[in-house]
């Protein structure tokens, strides 16, 4: 048990530091200007082989793409890289029978609905009215051609020999400022939508489950982490409204739920209910811009708060006011007593080489933008008070994720986990961790630590001790490192997202409140496996193991005795 001793606070290393220096953008750098020429996702060579080069399905994405091959839906999902042109008899049937320029007629007797959302669309009609007229004529000089209308072949490509499936980088061909301001989420660190695919992959337990023959039950994570490919998580096709992507439900078909509750929070709330009740007399055909709180909107939306950049202005990056990053990384201003003091334990991987500065320059500028534009319907005192309370509330959190740690770790340290690491499935691609990444990323320690035991090691907290609830290892997790990962991952998300929104049952009865049951329940557990592990060491003393058999078995012959002259007597009574 030394191992264990001389490792725990070394263990508890990031999901994302699987990724080499300069994969990530920093969290403290300021939003780019915009410019007139389309922007890179990936200006790496090394994420564009990853994660932008046409692979097909014959090999994943991000740093684990030989460990699995893609399910086929994954062409769709993240069609830059995994795409696969359609063939067959019925496709070349239906060539055979319609010309090329012949998509509207094909598709009607195919897939109607998508030619009924088309001809409904601005894109069937880009002058329907004087200001979409106005932008038109921009596109149009952009592209140095006129558009009657945006059609098929504008998107999935003239050749049908060579279809693809539009991404990003086509939308951004005309709507270059809407796709750079997407893009420029990156600038602002994890998590963003720009990384979606990357956040997805790069975890080792996703490439772990498809080794253990469970690939296709993530099929949560890869439809939600396709934002990073396809501007139609928001703007359904084929219809792309504007007006669609500026209603609260455009997020919360993926916002809501155990790590990231937003849905609920915002849905129950009374700014919810509000829209709920009178949302359906709102005018979503106008700009975010042009909306007058309490006129227009008398409560705000998901995209009224966060695609806020100050002065009335709106972009398609949300992340740029985030300070907390989804409340996952530990932040300073608190005295740890466990190991959570030591983060990031020597991992030298920015931006993750340092804890979070909730008041930092950045992070006080970032607030100042939250309270004006929460100040468009409350006051600036009452907005700021409440989001210094916000504040408050996530620093008391993290001090109950702290005292859980210390106790896991205690029983870690003690060799009490049951089973042991060295008794159990090792964490997901603990057998390869160590020889894919490096020394330079996990640090020296770390890299040692997995390296000789090839991933048999108690990984507990922030960030890669959630594999648990990701991966289900053969006895990993035990019960109280899953009691953990769900009061930190989960319930605290309820009380970070519950507060934020305003929605006081989300906050307590689902935050706070669950979090201090699952202490208790941690507390308990805690105690019990000491408990057995004291046993264990004063039988190992006593030799009484040894004697545990036959003792055993003389108990049995005595049972068996008695059950016998049960019956003999019995018999002899009739």
């Amino acid at each position: 048990m030394k191992f264990f001793k001389i490792t725990l606070t070394t263990l508890f290393v990031s999901f994302v530091a699987v990724l080499p220096i300069g994969w990530l953008g920093a969290e403290e750098k300021s939003q780019p200007a915009q410019q007139e020429q389309l922007k890179e996702l990936y200006d790496n060579p090394t994420l564009k082989k990853w994660f932008e080069e046409p692979v097909g399905l014959e090999k994943g994405s991000g740093p684990w793409m030989d460990v699995y091959k893609p399910p086929a839906m994954h062409m769709y999902w993240f069609p830059n890289r995994h795409y696969v042109k359609p063939d067959g008899t019925y496709y070349d049937q239906l060539l055979e029978k319609y010309k090329a320029e012949e998509c509207v007629k094909c598709h009607e007797e195919v897939t109607p609905g998508i030619v009924n959302d088309w001809r409904e669309s601005t894109h069937a009609h880009p002058k329907k009215d004087e200001p979409f007229a106005a932008k038109t004529k921009d596109i149009e000089k952009r592209l140095n051609r006129e558009l009657k209308e945006v059609s098929c072949n504008e998107c999935h490509g003239k050749d049908h020999k060579e279809l693809k499936m539009p991404s990003w980088n086509t939308c951004g061909q005309c709507h270059v400022t809407q796709v750079n301001q997407f893009i420029s989420e990156k600038d602002y660190g994890r998590p963003n939508h720009a990384q979606g695919t990357e956040a997805n992959v790069i975890v080792p337990w996703y490439a772990e489950d498809f080794r253990m023959g469970l690939g296709h039950m993530q099929f949560g994570c890869d439809y939600c982490h396709g934002t990073s490919e396809k501007c139609d998580m928001c703007h359904t096709r084929h219809a792309f409204k504007a007006a669609e992507g500026r209603r609260p439900e455009a997020c919360m078909s993926c916002h809501m739920g155990y790590d990231h509750p937003d849905a609920e929070s915002y849905g129950e709330s009374k700014m919810g209910y509000i829209y709920h009740l009178e949302g359906h007399h709102w005018d979503f055909e106008k700009s975010l811009k042009d909306v007058v709180p309490g006129k227009d909107y008398r409560s705000p939306t998901c995209q009224f708060c966060h695609m806020a950049t100050g002065k009335g202005e709106f972009s398609h990056n949300v992340v740029s006011k985030g300070i907390w990053r989804m409340g996952t990384l530990p932040p300073k201003g608190i005295e740890f007593k466990s190991s959570l003091k030591d983060y990031p334990y020597g991992v030298n991987l920015p931006p993750l080489n340092y804890k979070l500065d909730i008041y930092s320059p950045q992070s006080k500028a970032k607030r100042e933008k939250w309270i004006e534009t929460c100040s468009n319907c409350h006051s600036p005192r009452w907005a700021r008070l409440y989001l210094e309370n916000l504040d408050d509330a996530m620093f008391e959190t993290w001090a109950c994720q702290d005292r859980a740690q210390l106790i896991l770790e205690k029983v870690a340290a003690a060799g009490a986990l049951d089973p042991g690491p060295q008794d159990r499935d090792p964490c997901p691609l603990g057998d390869v961790l160590a020889d894919a990444l490096g020394p330079g990323l996990l640090g020296q320690t770390i890299y040692d630590v997995f390296k000789q035991t090839k991933g048999k090691v108690p990984v507990i907290g922030p960030m890669l001790g959630v594999y648990g609830v990701f991966c289900p290892g053969k006895d990993n997790p035990t019960r109280i490192e899953r009691l953990y990962a769900d009061l930190w991952f989960g319930d605290k998300a309820f009380v970070y997202k519950g507060t934020a929104h305003v929605q006081q049952d989300i906050s307590w009865w689902y935050g706070s409140s669950k979090v201090f049951g699952k202490i208790a329940e941690i507390e308990s557990e805690a105690r019990m496996l000491m408990r057995a592990k004291d046993t264990d060491r004063m039988l190992k003393e006593k030799g009484k193991y040894k004697s545990i058999p036959m003792l055993g078995l003389i108990l049995a012959g005595l049972v068996g005795g008695v059950f016998g002259i049960g019956l003999i007597m019995k018999r002899k009574g009739h």
